[in-house]
């Protein structure tokens, strides 16, 4: 035997000794009974051995037959699990990935999600920008945005990762000087802390009761376009704001 027989030889050779016919294998393999034979035939040949005891209806193995069959079968198995691999490694992540979202939001959610994702797929490069500002992807050469709200562009393809439930916080200092807010007409009253990350517009709450959502036009008195600054603003007593609730989760 100059070389090893095509592999598709040995994979028709065991479903034949397997089910223990040709025309159950044809049936299996969808083939016809002759392609069966012949390639059966091919093998033999190739291995200089008969492998099957042919009767009219009915194969069985040889003792070359059965020894022949636990290498071929060991064989496709090996072979199996090498294509596998090989399919895993190709689908496996690599090369540089550069991911854009808002300082706070990026900081606090996505930064430990960058973290897990690189010791997941060492070989993949983590680039992460943290801006506080409308990007184009294209002409900044960004893969990926990671974005809370807003309007998308119609060329932009998105996907919902989760939903950001915003709360209204205050510190004690400020409840205990200005008291708690008991409607949403008595939000107007208050100092509130206003928040535009990326370009998301000041100046509106949208504010849930009761399965029903209010979009609430507020003055603020100190604004900023990162969510960090105003959580300082808020600890320190000044005024309402309305963020994400991990925010301030361990405060």
């Amino acid at each position: 035997m100059s070389q090893l027989p095509p592999l598709e030889d040995f994979r028709v050779f065991v479903t034949a000794a397997r089910l223990g016919g040709f025309s159950v294998a044809a049936d299996q393999l969808v083939v016809s009974p002759a392609y069966i034979s012949k390639r059966i035939g091919l093998l033999e040949e190739r291995l200089g051995v008969k492998l099957f005891m042919r009767a009219s209806r009915s194969v069985c193995l040889t003792l070359e037959g059965k020894i022949a069959l636990e290498w071929a079968e060991r064989l496709l198995e090996t072979h199996d699990q090498l294509r596998a691999e090989l399919n895993r490694e190709q689908e496996l992540p690599r090369g540089r990935l550069r991911v854009v979202t808002s300082t706070g939001f990026g900081m606090h959610c996505i930064a430990p999600i960058m973290s897990d994702l690189a010791f997941r797929y060492p070989d993949l490069q983590i680039d992460l920008e943290l801006l506080d500002r409308p990007v184009d992807l294209v002409s900044e050469g960004f893969d990926l945005e990671i974005r809370i709200g807003g309007v998308l562009p119609e060329q932009m393809i998105a996907k919902r990762l989760a939903n950001n439930q915003r709360i209204l916080c205050a510190a004690p200092s400020y409840l205990e000087k200005h008291g708690f807010p008991t409607s949403l007409e008595d939000l107007k009253r208050h100092q509130c802390i206003g928040i535009r990350e990326r370009d998301q517009s000041y100046g509106i709450w949208r504010l849930a009761k009761e399965d029903e959502v209010y979009s609430i036009p507020l003055t603020a008195e100190m604004m900023t376009n990162n969510g960090a600054v105003a959580k300082q603003w808020c600890l320190k007593g000044h005024g309402l704001c309305c963020v994400p609730s991990g925010m301030f989760r361990k405060s």
